[in-house]
């Protein structure tokens, strides 16, 4: 449980807040959830189901979708700050000897009975542009309380509860295999994305060059 750190104050209710706001009003950039694990073949059902709307902190052809970027990057490298204050081995274990949040994330909504309903981490060697090889921890911003629809870690046995405003910070490898809670009877929302080792300047050179 050490490595699963949560963090909650009135900076990141507001921050919770105006996600809920941005995803209800911006409907032209709501697009069909997707994942990079393939669909269950014990269940015949799909491994996510969700509404997405998917934020670049680092693109400004949209103005108020790049403001928004800008004060979620901010609260989770508050996050991210403390949580390598209290474990400084781990940055210095990493590459470049630096982690940074990854500037492409996601806004998610499942409604009652749409979830991440299948076991997985954030760790792939998919060639995608997020760079997932290198995602060392991963984060949630849970948008509203939902008592019964958190999040479920199987090795630890532990259920995170929904909790508007509450920030998570979790490794992304296979030590925290997790998925969604779901709700038969309430939509949850979810800001989410990763930490990855490494500097955010070399990453946005590799973006660039790509």
């Amino acid at each position: 449980m050490y490595l699963i750190e949560r963090y909650q104050n009135n900076g990141f209710e507001s921050v919770a807040d105006g996600i809920m706001a941005f995803f209800d009003k911006r409907t032209d950039l709501q697009t069909r959830g997707i994942s990079f694990k393939k669909d269950s073949t014990l269940s015949g059902t799909e491994a996510k189901i969700s509404t997405d709307i998917s934020l670049v902190a680092i693109d400004h052809s949209d103005p108020e979708a790049f403001a928004l970027s800008q004060i979620i990057i901010r609260g989770i490298n508050a996050g991210l700050n403390q949580y390598l204050k209290d474990r400084p081995l781990l940055r210095d274990c990493c590459p470049e000897n630096d982690l940074f949040v990854n500037p492409i994330f996601n806004l998610q909504r499942y409604a009652p009975n749409e979830g991440f309903k299948e076991w997985h981490c954030d760790w792939t060697i998919s060639n995608e542009l997020t760079e997932p090889v290198n995602r060392v921890l991963a984060w949630i911003l849970y948008c509203n309380d939902i008592e019964s629809a958190g999040t479920e870690f199987y090795w630890q046995k532990h259920h995170e509860t929904a909790k508007r405003g509450k920030l998570l910070i979790f490794p992304a490898g296979l030590s925290h295999i997790h998925r969604g809670r779901v709700s038969k009877t309430e939509s949850k929302t979810i800001a989410t994305g990763w930490i990855n080792a490494g500097t955010e300047k070399s990453y946005i050179s590799r973006l660039a060059n790509s």
